[in-house]
């Protein structure tokens, strides 16, 4: 059942009141449920104003309701004393309500504190660890403060898998997570219990799923039977989950797994995967009894963002998935590890011996030839290494690691190498690839392409969720990464009814970072969330542009993270295009010599102290701004009806220069204007209001001078 978000409809007046700022989910709380289930998912993050709807990609998922819990006051000595015997009472089993005492005065007010007796799992669990745990400042995340409750139906035929959560807050789509749909029981770790009393540990039946949270010096437990002789593999997702984490080092939870036997003697451990952060662990159980699986932070840290999933099932563990490469038009042969093979061709092989594989290829002289690993970027473990010998096996050439555009989660995308080898001779060539590490079996899958020159490209639009003003601009950033050469100029094309690209449309060559602007009419002021697609195209090549987030990670590294979904979407952000613009769209700007553009302000904004300016915004260094009127103030100004009469209108010009550095460069730049006028509110007094509108983007050429 495709998912429905009309209830955002309902709150778009509301929220055009409100201040706009991304929505940012942190976590999600548990990351799953099996199908033919109802479940209650806790949302930690930001922004979380005005949200009033949820997102599931794919069929079978309803959303029943969505509640943003406001935040909880702290109660006084005698609010708290009431709350923590009403609720101590609720826990031993006894419904009755105490009595309020007579004097009242200065409690705080929260819906939480009307209903004790009919709080949700999750209200409650929120409330009890708000109320029973001291709050340690060096634990407390404002990017994860704000929380949401979801309650989701998932149908009984709802597809298995990976899913895209999201939550919408009047027309704002926050970024996604992973949320994910199965077939097995699911189980979670204990809702919190009021001190003194102790949590009881989990006792599962496997095949199962585990969800839980890991927090501050804390280790979950779950107990399950093992018969002797069986194998038993917990897959764990943690990482995964929320692969990026900005303020903490390393930037993400790294899981541990062991297992104890009925003795509590530790009879397996694992703290990753190959190269995977994220645990899987496999035992076979020496004798029959009850286990106890652990889970923990590496480094005991904890916090509410530290989610896990972890998938329980009997038999040894699942080989890696051998995903196909992202190139295409290569035929693909298998196994020929030791053979001649003609090219352009796609390997697809395993590495078997520490030695490595092998392969024999004709060239002719000065014949270019491409030799490429795909390996880690697909998830495989070989860190490998690439040589080409000559038929008396001296090395011509050799590569280890490449830099890469940071996009994917996989930290490890570099160690895929790639070579541009150029024949000296006719003759017979020998590439040989192998683990940096000698290792080697049989998950140690990878391709190699071997390859004429492919010129091409990939294409990520950042953010996922792009807000665009009604009869205004939204502005994204697409970025590149180039192969095998490319430095064309990219085209982007986007159809759609409500939406399209306004300004420059293409992304200059041999740019790696543009901006583009999005434009979406007044027409329907009540527009959903729209899902979009993006198609760029150049140099004979095409593709479909990825949408993704960007993360930080420990404070440091930004990395895109992809996403399944590009969102447009309709939403007050500034004042309207028809109001502030371009005097006359410059579309392309040579700066072989200064130039000018000039934006016009209607009148309607001078009328009470106004002023206005345009803004480049963060221009690369070799263009320049040059001194000239970019600000204009109009006192106490024109007077007009704006219905009766031609609006009049105010010019802002910036002139425009490029240094000799900017040669044989290019921009999509970005400009706003911003206006500042008094407003007299109800009560007499006079504010200072402040707006901007962000302009359609300006392809500038720094020259060829």
């Amino acid at each position: 059942m495709k998912k429905s978000i009309s209830r955002l409809l309902i709150c778009l007046l509301a929220a055009a009141a409100m201040p706009l700022a991304a929505v940012h989910i942190g976590f999600a709380m548990p990351s799953g449920a099996r199908r033919g289930t109802e479940v209650e998912v806790t949302f930690g993050g930001q922004k979380f104003g005005g949200v009033n709807d949820c997102y599931v990609s794919g069929e079978g998922v309803t959303v029943t309701s969505v509640e943003h819990v406001r935040n909880v006051p702290h109660p006084d000595g005698r609010q708290r004393k009431y709350l923590e015997k009403s609720l101590r009472n609720l826990h031993r089993g006894d419904p009755r309500k105490i009595p309020l005492p007579e004097n009242t005065e200065g409690w705080r007010w929260h819906p939480f504190y009307d209903r004790l007796a009919g709080l949700s799992d999750g209200e409650r669990e929120i409330l009890y660890r708000f109320l029973f745990i001291r709050k340690n400042s060096l634990q407390d995340s404002p990017a994860i403060r704000g929380r949401v409750l979801v309650r989701l139906s998932i149908a009984p035929d709802a597809k298995p898998g990976e899913r895209e959560i999201r939550l919408v807050a009047g027309g704002r789509v926050s970024n996604p997570l992973k949320f994910f749909i199965s077939t097995a029981p699911e189980y979670r770790d204990p809702y919190f219990v009021i001190p003194p009393g102790k949590p009881h540990v989990p006792q599962v039946e496997i095949p199962a799923v585990l969800n839980g949270q890991i927090y501050p010096g804390e280790t979950d437990s779950f107990t399950f039977e093992a018969e002797k002789n069986q194998t038993y593999t917990f897959s764990a997702k943690a990482r995964y989950l929320m692969p990026f984490i900005g303020d903490g080092v390393p930037g993400h939870f790294q899981m541990v797994m062991e297992v104890l036997d009925p003795d509590g003697k530790k009879v397996a451990f694992a703290d990753d995967n190959y190269f995977d952060p994220d645990p899987a662990l496999t035992f076979t159980a020496p004798a029959s009894g009850r286990y106890t699986l652990r889970l923990r932070d590496a480094l005991y840290r904890g916090r509410e963002d530290f989610v896990y999933r972890v998938e329980a099932y009997k038999g040894k563990m699942r080989k890696p998935e051998f995903p196909a490469p992202p190139v295409r038009g290569l035929p693909v042969v298998q196994n020929a590890a030791g053979k001649s093979v003609f090219f352009p061709v796609l390997l697809r092989d395993t590495l078997r011996t520490a030695a490595g594989n092998s392969y024999k290829f004709q060239a002719e002289p000065g014949e270019v030839v491409m030799l490429e690993v795909f390996a880690r970027r697909l998830g495989l473990p070989p860190d490998a290494v690439l040589q080409v010998f000559d038929r008396y096996g001296k090395v011509l050439a050799a590569n280890d690691d490449v830099p890469r555009l940071k996009a994917g989660i996989i930290l490890h995308g570099a160690a895929d190498p790639v070579v541009r080898f150029t024949a000296p001779e006719a003759g017979t060539y020998t590439v040989n690839v192998r683990d940096v590490a000698g290792e080697a079996g049989e998950d140690h899958g990878y391709y190699l392409r071997i390859d004429r020159v492919r010129p091409r490209f990939a294409v990520y639009c950042v953010p996922s969720a792009v807000t665009v003003n009604p009869d205004g601009v939204g502005t994204a950033t697409m970025v590149v990464e180039r192969y095998d050469g490319f430095n064309g100029e990219i085209k982007l094309h986007l159809r759609h009814e409500d939406f399209k690209i306004i300004g420059t449309d293409t992304i200059p060559a041999g740019c790696d970072r543009a901006k583009v602007t999005f434009y979406t009419s007044g027409r329907r002021m009540f527009l959903p969330p729209q899902e979009v697609d993006i198609l760029a195209s150049g140099g004979g090549y095409s593709c479909r542009v990825i949408p993704g987030d960007e993360m930080m990670q420990a404070f440091a590294y930004t990395h895109i993270a992809p996403a399944q979904k590009l969102f447009l979407t309709r939403a007050w952000l500034g004042l309207p295009l028809s109001r502030i613009n371009w005097a006359k769209y410059p579309g392309k700007v040579k700066l072989d010599a200064p130039a000018v553009v000039t934006a016009k302000v209607s009148s309607r904004y001078f009328s009470k102290n106004g002023e206005a300016e345009l803004i480049a915004v963060d221009p690369p260094s070799w263009l320049k701004i040059l001194p000239g009127r970019t600000h204009i103030a109009a006192p106490g100004a024109i007077k007009t009806t704006h219905r009766r009469e031609v609006t009049k209108w105010h010019e802002l010009k910036l002139t425009l220069a490029a240094d000799a550095s900017g040669k044989n460069k290019a921009v999509n730049q970005i400009f706003k204007v911003v206006v500042r006028f008094d407003r007299t509110g109800k009560d007499g007094k006079v504010k200072r209001i402040s707006q901007t509108t962000v302009l359609p983007a300006i392809r500038i050429e720094g020259g060829s001078l």
